[in-house]
Order: C-alpha cells, then sequence, then structure tokens
C-alpha cells in the first residue's frame, strides 16, 4: 500500500488514484502563452492511459473528476471513445465548468454529475481552415460531419431529459429533440446551470456531497 507521499505524487505527476480508482480529468500545465489549453493530446494521451491502467487491473468502477474549458474536437473524442468502450462502470463528475468539448466528454459517463456550482455550456464551435478553396471546402465538410455527431451524442443523452418530455407532453423523438438542439444553438453559445444541465438531460444529477 503507498504511504501518503507516494499517493500525492501519482495524483500531481499522473492525475490517477490506481488505490482509489480515479481519474483526475484537467490541465497541470500551462501552454506557452500561459492560457490553460483546454483539452489536447497531452491530456488525452495521459487519460487513456491512465483509464487502460484501471480496466486492467479490474472491472470495478471508475470516477472520474473533470475540469475543463473545452478544447480541441480529435482529442476531445479520443477521450470519449476510451470512456465508452471502458467495460468498469464510469461515473464523471465535472466541476466548475463543463463547456465546449468537456461538455461532450461528459456524455461519455454510465453516470454524469456535476456539482452546484458547475456551469454546462455548449455551442457549435470554432472551425478553422486554410489553404486553397478545394482544401477549405473539404475541411467544411468534415467539419459538417462533426457537427452531427456532436448533435448525436447530445440527442441520445437529452431525450430523456424532464425538459422534452415536459414540452412534447411525452418521451419525444431524437429528431424532435435534435431539431430543438440544432435551433437553439444557433443562437450562439448556450449556458446552463448545474440543475438546468440536468432538467435538459445532460447530466444526471446535482452532487452535494462526496
Amino acid at each position: 500500500m503507498k504511504n501518503d507521499k507516494d499517493l500525492l505524487h501519482d495524483l500531481h505527476n499522473y492525475s490517477a488514484n490506481i488505490n482509489t480508482r480515479e481519474i483526475f480529468l484537467h490541465n497541470s500545465l500551462m501552454s506557452d502563452d500561459n492560457q490553460n489549453p483546454g483539452v489536447e493530446y497531452k491530456m488525452a494521451t495521459a487519460f487513456i492511459k491512465n483509464i487502460r491502467v484501471l480496466e486492467g487491473r479490474s472491472s470495478d468502477p471508475i470516477k472520474i473528476h473533470m475540469q475543463s474549458i473545452g478544447g480541441e474536437w480529435a482529442d476531445g473524442m479520443a477521450i470519449y471513445d476510451a470512456i465508452t468502450m471502458c467495460k468498469s462502470h464510469v461515473t464523471i463528475i465535472a466541476y466548475g465548468q463543463a463547456e465546449s468539448m468537456s461538455s461532450i466528454i461528459l456524455q461519455a459517463a454510465d453516470e454524469r454529475l456535476i456539482t452546484p456550482n458547475t456551469y454546462f455550456m455548449c455551442h457549435f464551435g470554432s472551425s478553422y481552415g486554410g489553404g486553397d478553396f478545394q482544401n477549405v471546402h473539404n475541411w467544411m465538410e468534415q467539419d459538417r460531419k462533426f457537427l452531427h455527431v456532436m448533435m448525436d451524442i447530445y440527442t441520445r443523452k437529452c431525450v430523456d431529459g424532464e425538459f422534452f418530455k415536459d414540452k412534447f407532453n411525452k418521451k419525444p423523438t431524437e429528431n424532435q429533440v435534435k431539431q430543438y438542439l440544432m435551433r437553439k444553438l444557433k443562437s450562439g453559445d448556450w449556458y446552463l446551470s448545474a440543475k438546468e444541465a440536468v432538467y435538459y438531460g445532460f447530466a444526471d444529477r446535482v452532487v452535494t456531497s462526496w
């Protein structure tokens, strides 16, 4: 059994506690311009290693503590896929903010928890393309595919949200939910409180104790 100093070393250097099967999904280092880089390849690589180690040890539940401003699509989806493919029951607790890419990652968990003062934000995201006309056109087509992947992820979870049951007076179809979400996001960044995120179906419940 590791002593307290060794446990703290693992937490701060590897963002994981093997004994309690907890992973801490956040950035430990700032970017070169001293800004929080959000979800990026270093975070994704470390996370995938950690979840695979825990999954390899046993099938017991895994708890992920997440605090992130969002970030890169490809790196975020690498994390999303690692969670959905994990054989263990995975719980994510969102702290502070669950926005942009991290709001998508949250949907991968078997249980999605959010702390009382955490805010949730989803949007169409940012897109950057360069090169000649054809390359820009091809990237726009790919970006459109990403958009529909994101909307499908949200829709599959929100279809069970109380808001949509209240709105349609019954359990809605996935198409009804997706069309509503598409219209909502056309207005720009959509911010929700923790309770609102649960009401719409983006989270399962607000957690008030450890």
